[in-house]
């Protein structure tokens, strides 16, 4: 395995760990909440780099080492264009699909994944001064529910944009897609985000 598939695989990482931190609290809430958001502001100016520098040297779907030149498949990402390329015109276009996928349910996603985040965190800043607006552990569902639903449904639905003609764009930020390479990121919160929907419904009944 090539020294920038390593590199991916070890960024990624900071991912899950960050999860653990929200979720698990494993230090005490004020420092896993407040050593997971100094980690995820960190990594950004890790990744970034990382995805900038390879990114015409590996295929932005599946992470493999590009051989020869690849094949284009540039997306938008807010203001910028990424310069993403494939391994073969396949890879190429499924990145495409799904990028196309990602900007047609961007509103939506923002609200399943973003909004969520942003309640739990600020939930448990609530809970520290003592004015919780929820119990810190039914606030986990709060988080994980939506979210789950969200890159559940992505993971199946992607290939949706195979039929559309929008412009393709990530909101999102794409290097930590391009850490493993989008399917296999795909495939990660598939598993985790059925795990996380199925342990909602054990909790419900």
């Amino acid at each position: 395995m090539s020294r920038a598939r390593l590199t991916g695989i070890a960024l990624f990482a900071f991912i899950p760990l960050v999860l653990v931190l929200y979720l698990r609290r494993p230090l005490g809430l004020g420092p896993s909440i407040a050593l997971g958001v100094a980690i995820m502001v960190a990594h950004r100016f890790v990744a970034r780099p990382f995805m900038d520098r390879w990114v015409d040297r590996r295929c932005f779907w599946c992470g493999r080492d590009l051989g020869g030149g690849g094949v284009d498949a540039p997306f938008r990402s807010k203001n910028a264009i990424v310069p993403a390329r494939a391994c073969s015109e396949a890879h190429a276009a499924n990145l495409t699909a799904f990028a196309r996928t990602v900007a047609r349910a961007s509103v939506v996603l923002r609200v399943l994944i973003v909004l969520p985040v942003l309640i739990y965190l600020g939930n448990a800043v609530l809970t520290l001064v003592k004015l919780p607006a929820i119990a810190v552990d039914d606030a986990v569902w709060v988080f994980k529910i939506p979210v789950a639903a969200a890159v559940v449904a992505l993971s199946f639905a992607w290939p949706l944009g195979r039929t559309m003609t929008n412009e393709p764009g990530v909101d999102f930020p794409p290097h930590n897609l391009f850490l493993l390479g989008v399917v296999n990121t795909l495939w990660i919160f598939r598993i985790v985000g059925l795990i996380w929907l199925a342990q909602g419904v054990w909790a419900a009944i």
